[in-house]
């Protein structure tokens, strides 16, 4: 059982809220805590160490590995007045997040899953480890090694396929991820699509034990279940 959580991008407030609702239970998040449009840079590091310093599974977004050593790109955002500082805090915490994990039959990754990995492995499961294995492969090598350069780009840039391509995202497999950019969930058969970045007024969560999306109003919270799944 998890609360789920989307992009955050220095919400003091949506962490907050996220952390405090179901405290006993254990909390995702999908990546995606840094760079913002309307939040100074010391909010998104408030972010960064409260989730840190909570009990949450934290997946990296394409947002924290464009600060890291040698990063395969660069998005809109980055704020290369701060990147020293924020790669120094990502380096020396690398081992506090992964790409990927399993929970409740669901994989939770920060941009979906394509479905070339999963024609031949559909047990989500064996497939965190798998894209766990591959990011840890990269850190060895970084830029030196190509197979886990790939791997390492298609983890943080598949979200394409869903709306330039929908047919290549993995059918066989429940998974839920961030990366869209949106004011509400975007739920679809078999996954959801849960960065509600847009939307500023409550936190949009999932909760595997019931099965439902809920909005966490980041003032009161107050929790309003939206879906059922």
């Amino acid at each position: 059982m998890a609360i789920i959580v989307g992009d955050i991008h220095g919400d003091v407030e949506k962490v907050k809220a996220f952390l405090a609702y179901k405290p006993e239970e254990e909390h995702v998040a999908l990546g995606d805590y840094l760079d913002s449009y309307s939040e100074p840079v010391d909010r998104q590091l408030e972010c960064l160490s409260l989730l840190m310093n909570s009990e949450s599974v934290l997946l990296l977004g394409n947002h924290e590995c464009h600060y890291l050593k040698n990063p395969l790109f660069r998005f809109p955002g980055y704020k290369p007045e701060h990147a020293e500082a924020l790669q120094n805090i990502l380096e020396a915490n690398l081992g506090r997040f992964k790409v990927a994990y399993a929970v409740d039959n669901w994989l939770c990754t920060h941009s979906g899953v394509v479905s070339d990995y999963t024609e031949q492995l559909s047990d989500v499961t064996k497939l965190a480890d798998m894209f766990n294995m591959s990011w840890e492969l990269y850190l060895k090598d970084r830029l030196l090694n190509r197979r886990a350069k790939y791997a390492y780009q298609r983890i943080l840039e598949f979200n394409y396929c869903l709306f330039v391509e929908g047919n290549l995202l993995a059918y066989n497999i429940k998974q839920i991820f961030g990366h869209v950019e949106h004011t509400h969930p975007i739920v679809g058969d078999n996954y959801i699509a849960l960065d509600t970045t847009n939307y500023d007024e409550s936190c949009w969560i999932f909760d595997t034990a019931v099965n439902k999306l809920g909005c966490v109003e980041t003032k009161c919270k107050r929790t309003e279940w939206r879906h059922l799944i």
